[in-house]
C-alpha cells in the first residue's frame, strides 16, 4: 500500500476491519507482527494481505532489536519500539493506527523528517490527526496511545469497523482498476525457465565442501568498518534505598571520609543514586559495583579541596523490573540527587528507563550495552554489544582466516554479537558459517562435530558463559585446533570453571576492565582490598569510574547549586579519563564512542590481558 491519493473514509474503515482481523489470527497464534506499515500491506480486490512477518516473534520471546538499528519502521513503529521495552500485541495496534492514518490522510502521525526526530516525537508527542475524518478519529485516537494498556486489542478494531468491511467493492473506483490493470500484466508475463546445472557445476561434498552462498560484491574495508562502527539511532529491595552504612570501618559511607561521618560545614552536599542488583542473580556484580562507587564516594570526600560532598544512595532491585521502577521512583524524591548509576539487569535496566525519563533523572550506565532508546537522561557508558565484534574483524583479517563459524544461542544478545560481524565478514569476501546452536541445547557434541565436520578456519561464540563452557569442551572432544573466540559474556570466571582445561587459549573480548589483568586498574584494586578486604570483581572499575565522571561534570559546573537538569547536557559532552577507560558521549543520545574493547586470552585458568581495541599490548 502505498503513492496516490487517501482512501475514501468508508474504505479507511474497511481496511483497519480486515487487517485487524489479520492482526487477531497472529496474535492468537501466540506471535508479534513488529513491522506494520504501509509497504507491507497489500491491496487486493477482495481485501488487503498483511505481508513480510521477517521480524515477527512469539510473545515469550519480546524483545527483538539491534545495536544501531531499528526492528521496525520509523513513522509506524511504537513507542515501546522506540525505547527498546517490551513488545506485544499492543505495539502492531499502534502500526495500525499509524497506517490507518496514513491510508486516511497520505501522512505519517508524527510526521516525517531525520529518523531520530520521527522516534522522538512517536516517544513524546501527541500525533498529528487534525486531518482525519471525524468517524475515523476516536478509534484511532485510541490505537495510538502511549501507553499499551490504553489501546484497544486487534478484535476491538475489528468489530469497530466491521460494518464497512461487508458488501459491495471495498476500494474506490480507480483503485480498483489500478489493481486490475497490474494483475493482469503480471498474468502476460513469460514462464520463468528451469535452472539447471552442467557437468562441470557440481557441488562437492563431504570435508572439502564451502558456503557457497552468493555473496554482495565487497564493500571494502572502509566501508565494513564504518558499518559496525556507524551512530545510526537506536530505537529495588521492596522500592527501598538503603544507606551504605552496612560496610563499617567506623565511617560513614556518604560522609567527608573522617570518623564518626564528620561532614565539612561549609560543603554543599550532592547525592548519587545507584541502582544495583544486590540480592538477585546479579550480586556478585551488583555489590561489586555498590563497594567501587562507595570507594569513589569516599575519595572524592577525602580532599580539602573538593567543592561538595557526595552521599551514595542505594537501591536493591534485585534484578525485578518492577523494584527497578520503585527505585527511580525513589531516587526521583530525593532533590539533591542528581544523577543514577544502573542497573546491574539488563531487564531491569530496560524497564526503568521510562521512570528515569519521567523523574528527568540522568542514567548512566555501566553494565548494558543491549539498550537502545530514545530519550533525554541515558548514558551507555560502555561500547554497544556489536562494537565488540571489531577487534575479531580485525584479527580474522590479519591472519587471513577465510572460513569462520559464527555461533549464536538464539538470544538476543548472540544474534546482536554475529549479526553485523556476518554482514561485515561477508562484505570483505570472507567465507562466513553463520550457525545457532540454541542456549540449553543438551546434546553439543553432536553440534559441535556438525560444526567442525565444515572445515572452519576460526570459530566465534557468540552465546553465554555456561553454554560456552560446555561447548568448549565439545570442541576439543570434535578435534577442532583453531581459533576460539567469546564475547563479553564469555568474560566470567564461571566460564573458565565450566569450561576447565578446554578453556585454554580462548580469545575474549569484552567491554570489562579486568581488575586482575589490566594494569591501569591496579592501584584502584589495591585501594578496593584495602578497603573491603576482598578482591575486586569485574564491572567494579566501571563503577568507580561512573561516580568520578559525575563528580567531575559536577565540579566543573562551577556552581553553587546543581541540578539534575543542569547534568546531562555537561555529562553527554564530557570526556573522561578512568581507571578502566577513556569516556565520551554521542551527545544527541547519550551512547559510548570512546575506545575499550579489551582482549583477553585464557591462560593457566585466568583472563590474560593482552590488548585493547585490536592492539596488543
Amino acid at each position: 500500500m502505498g503513492g496516490g491519493a487517501p482512501l475514501p473514509e468508508r474504505s479507511v474503515r474497511a481496511l483497519g476491519s480486515m487487517l485487524a482481523e489479520a492482526l487477531e489470527a497472529v496474535h492468537g497464534a501466540g506471535l508479534v507482527h513488529r513491522d506494520v506499515k504501509p509497504g507491507n500491506v497489500l491491496l487486493g480486490l477482495d481485501g488487503p494481505r498483511l505481508i513480510d512477518f521477517g521480524i515477527a516473534r512469539a510473545l515469550d520471546d519480546t524483545v527483538l532489536t539491534a545495536t544501531d538499528a531499528i526492528v521496525g519502521s520509523p513513522g509506524f513503529l511504537s513507542p515501546e519500539q522506540a525505547q527498546g521495552r517490551r513488545i506485544g500485541p499492543p505495539s502492531d495496534v499502534f502500526s495500525l493506527g499509524c497506517v490507518l492514518v496514513y491510508a486516511a490522510t497520505g501522512g505519517r502521525p508524527f510526521g516525517s523528517g531525520p529518523v531520530e526526530a520521527m522516534l522522538f516525537r512517536t516517544v513524546h508527542d501527541p500525533a498529528e490527526l487534525g486531518a482525519l475524518p471525524p468517524g475515523l478519529l476516536p478509534v484511532v485516537e485510541a490505537c495510538l496511545s502511549k501507553e499499551p494498556a490504553g489501546r484497544p486489542t486487534a478484535g476491538d478494531i475489528r468489530r469497530a469497523f466491521a460494518e464497512d468491511a461487508s458488501g459491495g467493492s471495498w476500494l474506490p473506483g480507480p483503485v480498483t482498476h489500478l489493481i486490475a490493470e497490474r494483475s493482469a500484466r503480471m498474468l502476460a508475463l513469460p514462464d520463468i525457465e528451469a535452472t539447471s546445472l552442467d557437468a562441470g557445476s557440481t557441488v562437492e561434498t563431504g570435508a572439502a565442501s564451502r558456503d557457497t552462498t552468493a555473496l554482495p560484491a565487497p564493500p571494502g574495508r572502509r566501508r565494513f568498518l564504518a558499518y559496525v562502527t556507524g551512530g545510526a539511532v537506536l530505537a529495588a529491595a521492596g522500592g527501598t534505598t538503603a544507606w551504605l552504612a552496612a560496610f563499617g570501618g567506623g565511617k560513614d559511607p556518604g560522609g567527608d571520609g573522617k570518623e564518626g561521618g564528620e561532614t565539612a560545614a561549609a560543603r554543599p552536599e550532592l547525592h548519587i543514586g545507584l541502582q544495583a542488583d544486590l540480592s538477585g542473580p546479579s550480586a556478585a556484580t551488583g555489590k561489586g559495583q555498590e563497594r567501587a562507587a562507595l570507594l569513589a564516594v569516599e575519595e572524592h570526600n577525602a580532599r580539602k579541596d573538593a567543592p561538595f560532598t557526595l552521599r551514595l544512595t542505594t537501591a536493591d532491585d534485585g534484578g525485578d523490573e518492577e523494584r527497578a521502577k520503585a527505585a527511580v521512583r525513589r531516587f526521583a524524591e530525593d532533590p539533591l540527587l542528581v544523577a543514577a548509576i544502573g542497573a546491574t539487569g539488563t531487564d531491569a535496566a530496560r524497564e526503568a528507563l521510562v521512570a528515569y525519563d519521567e523523574a528527568a533523572l540522568p542514567l548512566l550506565s555501566v553494565v548494558d550495552g543491549d539498550t537502545r532508546n530514545l530519550n533525554r537522561i541515558f548514558l551507555c557508558a560502555r561500547p554497544r554489544n556489536d562494537m565488540q565484534m571489531l577487534p575479531v574483524a580485525q584479527f580474522l583479517g590479519a591472519y587471513e582466516i577465510d572460513a569462520v563459524a559464527l555461533v549464536d544461542d538464539g538470544t538476543e544478545y548472540g544474534r546482536q554479537t554475529t549479526r553485523f560481524l556476518d554482514a561485515g565478514l561477508r562484505g570483505n569476501g570472507r567465507t562466513v558459517l553463520a550457525e545457532t546452536v540454541r542456549e540449553g541445547t543438551r546434546d553439543l557434541d553432536a553440534e559441535a562435530e556438525r560444526i567442525v565436520a565444515k572445515k572452519p578456519g576460526a570459530v566465534v561464540y557468540g552465546g553465554g558463559w555456561r553454554d560456552a563452557g560446555r561447548f568448549a569442551r565439545a570442541l576439543t572432544r570434535a578435534g577442532f585446533l583453531g581459533p576460539k573466540i567469546g564475547t563479553q559474556a564469555v568474560h566470567d570466571p564461571r566460564f573458565l570453571a565450566e569450561a576447565g582445561e578446554d578453556a585454554a587459549g580462548w580469545l575474549v573480548v569484552s567491554t570489562a576492565a579486568d581488575p586482575a589483568s589490566v594494569p591501569s586498574v591496579h592501584p584502584f584494586a589495591a585501594g578496593y582490598r584495602k578497603r573491603f578486604d576482598s578482591a575486586p570483581p569485574l564491572l567494579a572499575a566501571e563503577a568507580y569510574d561512573a561516580v568520578g565522571l559525575i563528580a567531575a561534570c559536577a565540579e566543573g559546573l562551577g556552581r553553587e547549586t546543581v541540578t539534575r537538569q543542569d547534568m546531562l547536557p555537561v555529562l553527554r559532552s564530557t570526556r573522561y579519563k578512568g581507571v578502566s577507560k577513556s569516556y565520551a558521549f554521542e551527545p544527541a543520545n547519550g551512547m559510548y564512542t570512546g575506545t575499550g574493547v579489551f582482549i583477553y586470552r585464557v591462560e593457566r585458568g585466568r583472563f590474560r590481558y593482552i590488548g585493547m581495541d585490536g592492539r596488543e599490548v
